[in-house]
């Protein structure tokens, strides 16, 4: 009995919390290795507000401009503060991705207490695989991926602020500036009113005043967000998923399923289980639990926002094919499916037919935690496999950064897709006194 006793205590105090943090660790050290601290692509963009900060000439405009079909204000902001302090070391730009998504992970596991009595250890540790996944490769090792990490943290915050303080002026108050900040970080952010609106009205302590607030916030933000907005030049039609409507299906499929599936048959199996799942869960807890609906309404909430924002990004960039749903970057919301999807399994495994069989249960949960095991392994070491491939792709062109006259643009070009743009940008940089290390 003692020894049961000290194995359990073992358990919770020494093994559980390792496993759960580390997780944040192994990303922390695959960032210091393979994370890519030179300026890339859409980063160059920031060299002319950097000037302008300079030359202080920057106007609020200058930041709130439209950046393809985002609105990345709050990214922006932390990213120019961050140069301008540091004299532009993009290493705390991942540091501050890594902060974002340790935050969430920390919201996350808030929203996970208050929606149980008592926590399963096992489903703290899903969620830091999950949340600390290398499948997020793309947006671990570039800064300038802020943008979406910071987008899901406003997202997570709206959802446990109108679910810690239901039917309160401060959980609206705080859930509104959560939808804002995911609205302006990350254009799938506009996604995260509807997602908590949902939150709201499964929840019955939120009356009809707060709701009307809530729309009102929404249009407004929406309108603002659209106010001389253009559709970026060089983007395909955002009416083309009319004409393949069997493509558009294909990407939703593909993006919803990409965190754990790298390959469409896989990743399309990833989806439809994820979705069977929390369609059975919502279905049983709707029928022998209706208080336990309403209190799972946050995971809910989660994978309808991944859900929609699949759907919204089908929308802008079907025109790209479909394969480009298996992005690197859009995993980071996409994860919310299959997570949320564990987290209704566990709460409402008790009322699928015939699991009152402990036997049954048990079996059921281990072919579930197998086969996510693999999916999970395979994920991982793809992700890690590729950061690396793209840090040396990368770092190979930094000696640009100190020759840029002399550069051959198929270097310049890895830096960024037009060479006549980077190389007066690289100068720039020079004047304004940034260096980075190439490694020379």
């Amino acid at each position: 009995m003692d020894s049961n006793h000290t194995l359990s205590a073992i358990m919770k105090k020494v093994i559980v919390p390792i496993a759960i943090i580390l997780p944040l660790i192994l990303v922390f050290f695959f960032v210091c290795k393979f994370g890519v601290t030179i300026p890339y692509w859409d980063q160059w963009e920031l060299v002319p507000l950097l000037e302008k900060i300079h030359n202080h000439t920057l106007t609020l405009a200058d930041v709130w401009a439209q950046h393809n079909e985002h609105r990345i204000f709050f990214p922006e902001m932390v990213m120019l503060i961050l140069a301008r302090l540091s004299g532009w070391n993009i290493f705390l730009e991942l540091c501050t991705s890594m902060l974002l998504a340790t935050f969430t992970f920390l919201f996350l596991l808030s929203i996970l207490g208050s929606t149980s009595k008592t926590t399963s250890p096992w489903l703290k540790i899903f969620l830091s695989l999950m949340i600390f996944s290398m499948v997020q490769y793309e947006n671990w090792g570039w800064g300038w991926q802020i943008q979406v990490f910071m987008s899901v943290l406003g997202l997570v915050i709206a959802i446990w602020a109108a679910n810690k303080w239901q039917g309160k002026t401060v959980g609206l108050i705080i859930a509104i500036s959560g939808a804002v900040l995911s609205s302006y970080s990350f254009n799938t952010g506009l996604a995260s009113w509807p997602a908590v609106l949902f939150v709201m009205l499964l929840q019955k302590k939120w009356k009809l005043k707060h709701i009307i607030i809530w729309t009102f916030a929404c249009i407004a933000t929406i309108l603002l967000y659209y106010y001389e907005y253009a559709n970026p030049t060089e983007h395909p039609s955002v009416l083309l998923f009319l004409s393949y409507p069997l493509i558009y299906i294909r990407y939703v499929l593909t993006y919803l399923g990409a965190s754990l599936g790298w390959t469409y048959p896989i990743s399309l199996a990833v989806t439809i289980i994820s979705l069977v799942l929390i369609s059975l869960a919502i279905f049983n807890l709707w029928r022998f639990d209706k208080q336990k609906l309403s209190d799972m309404a946050p995971w809910i909430a989660m994978a309808l926002y991944a859900c929609m924002a699949a759907c919204a990004t089908g929308v802008g960039r079907i025109g790209f094919s479909w394969e480009q749903a298996f992005s690197s970057r859009y995993t980071t919301i996409s994860l919310l499916l299959p997570l949320s999807a564990g987290v209704l399994l566990q709460h409402s495994i008790r009322f699928y037919p015939d699991m009152k069989n402990k036997f049954l249960k048990s079996l059921f949960l281990m072919v579930i935690i197998f086969i996510f095991i693999i999916l999970y392994t395979n994920s991982y070491r793809s992700g890690l496999e590729r950061m690396k491939v793209k840090s040396i792709y990368v770092n190979a062109s930094a000696f640009c950064l100190t020759h840029p006259d002399t550069a051959d643009e198929y270097f310049l070009n890895r830096l960024y897709p037009r060479s006549y743009v980077v190389r007066p940008r690289i100068k720039t940089l020079s004047e304004l006194g940034i260096k980075f290390k190439t490694g020379e």
